[in-house]
């Protein structure tokens, strides 16, 4: 079979166009998602789109080749920090958005969700939730990048 003055047996010319059909795919998947992340996150209610700032913040500084961001298994107690540096930066919410009872309202422990309960606050789990799905994001685009760029015999 000849393709373009070059002579290509026909199963030369479907792994070709399996790769560039896929490449496509995954090129449109690609933006399509992009495109879906921005706009759920404008769906985040006021406080979590501050907080999602506060969160790129970090994460940006935490962006670079061999950070721990993108290791297999990425450690906890380095998530927490990241989680305390976003604290320190958004910790006004804490107070601005406490519950507003009446004088005779009491909160009862046993009445509230389990997760509710512990060590840290409201906003510190927010923060957390709100950082791994960042994390998450970024993870598969660099993991993504760095697999578009290692040789196809390696790949």
């Amino acid at each position: 079979m000849a393709l373009d003055g070059k002579t290509m047996d026909v199963q030369q010319v479907f792994d070709d166009g399996k790769d560039w059909i896929h490449s496509y795919m995954m090129e449109y998947d690609d933006d399509q998602y992009n495109k879906d992340c921005e706009y759920m996150n404008t769906l985040y209610p006021d406080m979590s789109r501050e907080i999602l700032g506060y969160v790129r913040e970090v994460c940006d500084r935490e962006e670079y080749e061999g950070s721990p961001m993108f290791d297999e298994y990425p450690d906890r107690n380095r998530i927490l920090k990241m989680v305390d540096d976003v604290y320190e930066m958004a910790s006004y919410l804490e107070n601005m958005y406490q519950p507003i009872m009446e004088e005779d309202e009491e909160i009862h422990a046993q009445e509230h969700c389990v997760s509710c309960r512990g060590q840290d606050s409201w906003l510190k789990n927010l923060i957390t939730a709100i950082l791994i799905n960042e994390m998450h994001q970024r993870r598969r685009r660099y993991f993504k990048r760095k697999k578009a760029l290692r040789p196809p015999h390696h790949r």
